[in-house]
């Protein structure tokens, strides 16, 4: 058993590191978020989300990942927030949700799925060869986790992002029972979360971190890397070529 006292079942830019703070700042402490999965490579995310990916023993890889955690938001975990209520039947379920199913488009399509804004089909499929040679190892295989969850592609320009997240909030509120599920956003504050989990409400002011422009600030560097490892990829190859054909001249 994971451990989970709050299972997050809302998606990735629905005010997910505001939770995590928060959270954490309750006692919910640590708190699992997408960031985990590059602050802690020592958990070996990327064969534990391949055994995922391929239906192995996936209640033991989902431990491996998880395990150590009292609290879970963002993607990946959200993705398994059923797997979740079996494995932690005490714990308690939060969908973070935007005002609306538009504003969340428009915050994923700056910073998460901004593939899904590409012009043509050809910036797209370059775009997919940039993620699956120069992003973390693990993020391919989260992104096929994804593609898989909802049924549809979210960088896939041809997605109706609007419509996967409208069909994903409407899945949590069918599965979880209405006692367990706390639907929140983090413009309400402290009260309705720390109501619904039975806490002190803090004086401070609740977390508001991680927008467009912070998320920017703080993956652009990240980016760069990315884009630099591509590109010496790219001479490596091009190098390679050039000499194997001068060689067979």
């Amino acid at each position: 058993m994971s451990g989970l006292q709050v299972i997050g079942a809302g998606l990735g830019r629905t005010g997910t590191l505001s939770m995590k703070q928060a959270l954490e700042e309750l006692g919910f402490n640590p708190c699992h978020h997408m960031e985990e999965t590059f602050s802690h490579p020592e958990r070996n995310h990327k064969h534990h989300f391949t055994c995922i990916l391929a239906n192995e023993n996936v209640i033991e890889h989902l431990e491996a990942v998880f395990g150590g955690y009292k609290a879970m938001v963002d993607y990946p975990g959200c993705m398994f927030y059923e797997d979740f209520m079996k494995m932690n039947p005490d714990a308690k379920v939060i969908l973070t949700v935007r005002d609306t199913p538009e504003a969340w488009v428009k915050s994923v399509e700056n910073t998460i799925f901004s593939h899904h804004t590409a012009s043509n089909r050809l910036l797209w499929n370059f775009g997919k060869v940039i993620m699956k040679l120069a992003a973390p190892a693990h993020i391919p295989t989260v992104m096929e986790l994804i593609t898989r969850t909802h049924g549809v592609d979210p960088i896939d320009p041809k997605t109706d992002l609007a419509q996967m997240y409208t069909d994903w909030v409407n899945r949590v509120k069918e599965t979880v029972p209405a006692e367990k599920l706390l639907v929140f956003n983090v413009k309400q504050g402290w009260k309705p979360l720390c109501d619904f989990l039975g806490v002190p409400v803090p004086d401070t002011p609740f977390p508001r971190v991680n927008s467009t422009k912070e998320f920017h600030a703080k993956h652009g560097k990240q980016k760069t890397r990315f884009l630099l490892k591509f590109a010496a990829l790219v001479g490596f190859i091009s190098a390679g070529a050039f000499c194997l054909v001068k060689f067979a001249m």
